[in-house]
């Protein structure tokens, strides 16, 4: 499923499959960056999250880790045993919110996201209402091993 049909059919009381795997959504919520452009985040039931991205229209599963990692994040980081690049830094405000969590509408985030050639994801993220980090790791999944059911 592409990320345009995934914003379509969505909904709060959706289940979703990613790669074979059942997710019941917690919390779904739109989120506006900076430059106007939105992505969707869910917040599953068992701590994971999916993000999508429909400038590139991939998926990323990850879930919520702690780090020693400290601001300014360098341009490379290792976690995990694994090397991780930088590849983008932005705040988002959360403009629509559907369900139970820790986001409401107007909260904000900030995140920087690395990647390894391999498709392993890391985001350093910081709430900016309770000032608590919220990163995140996990991986870029495939289109066609997403679907709502």
């Amino acid at each position: 499923m592409n990320v345009k049909q995934f914003r379509e059919m969505i909904k709060s009381n959706s289940k979703v499959i990613v790669e074979g795997q059942k997710f019941k959504i917690q919390q779904l919520i739109k989120f506006r960056l900076d430059d106007g452009s939105h992505y969707i985040k869910l917040f599953f039931t068992n701590g994971y999250v999916l993000a999508d991205d429909l400038e590139e229209n991939m998926f990323i599963l990850v879930k919520k880790i702690d780090t020693d990692f400290q601001q300014p994040f360098p341009k490379q980081v290792e976690y995990d045993n694994k090397k991780f690049k930088f590849t983008y830094q932005a705040r988002a405000v959360a403009e629509e919110v559907t369900g139970e969590g820790e986001f409401k509408v107007g909260d904000a985030e900030r995140f920087w996201d690395y990647e390894t050639s391999t498709g392993d994801y890391l985001s350093l993220g910081l709430d900016e209402k309770t000032k608590e980090r919220m990163d995140l790791t996990g991986k870029i999944v495939d289109n066609e091993d997403v679907s709502i059911v």
